[in-house]
């Protein structure tokens, strides 16, 4: 895993295929730092933990989750910081929490349909043993949006809508347009990988009159403003 510079104040690690692990990312001022999503497990977040010292960056007095899904929070109870989401993001790891990981238990979530067949294969790739997972909600909720200070520069993390999952959050740093997005864009992979349109059509418009020049998603490389909007747009145009 590498760490990658955007700006003065902004980095990223890429994201790794191998276990599903997501893109994380670091928006830092003179006054403090906030992180981007909790990864996938202890040891992926210890990781990028470790990357921000070796580069002798400050360790996040925040973390910020982009969305419920496995790969952005089973990390989260390793943290030591102020941790925030959505308020759907919290309910369903409350939900989550009380889960069993033994085999015959993960074995009928996949049969009743509650987990889907490609976090299941990660989560066996990222967990040895499973039974160590343990899944925590964040010590605070998100309404609709907050605004963290860093010290000359600001992280916005506000609500959008999304195909993806209904609780979305996105991390837009004003002073450096760029915005964390994380899995925002994508389809619904609990249903079939199917795409709600009005709420495409509904994120494309709000995108679209923010003034951001980047876009770091979850799993893959950074995208232009024009890139995103280009691909939102195909499907916001059978509206």
């Amino acid at each position: 895993m590498q760490l990658k510079k955007l700006t003065k104040h902004i980095y990223y690690t890429q994201n790794d295929p191998k276990g599903d692990r997501p893109t994380l990312g670091y928006i830092a001022g003179n006054k403090s730092a906030v992180m981007i999503d909790a990864g996938n497990s202890a040891a992926h977040n210890a990781l990028f933990l470790g990357l921000l010292k070796e580069n002798r960056l400050k360790k996040p007095d925040a973390c910020v989750l982009t969305h419920w899904h496995w790969d952005h929070t089973f990390g989260l109870h390793a943290l030591n910081m102020e941790t925030y989401a959505h308020t759907k993001t919290n309910e369903k790891l409350r939900e989550i929490a009380k889960w069993k990981w033994d085999d015959d238990a993960m074995r009928q979530r996949l049969a009743d349909g509650t987990e889907i067949a490609f976090a299941d294969e990660n989560i066996r790739m990222e967990y040895a043993d499973p039974q160590k997972i343990r899944v925590v909600p964040t010590g605070n909720d998100i309404q609709e949006e907050i605004t963290f200070d860093c010290g000359g520069i600001t992280c916005h993390c506000l609500h959008l809508p999304s195909a993806h999952s209904d609780d979305s959050i996105a991390a837009f740093i004003p002073e450096e347009k760029i915005i964390f997005i994380g899995d925002i864009y994508g389809d619904d992979f609990y249903n079939n990988h199917s795409r709600n349109l009005d709420k495409t059509k509904a994120l494309y418009d709000r995108l679209l009159e923010m003034d951001f020049t980047t876009a770091v998603p979850g799993h893959s490389a950074p995208l232009s403003k024009d890139e995103l909007l280009d691909f939102l747009g195909s499907f916001a145009a059978q509206k």
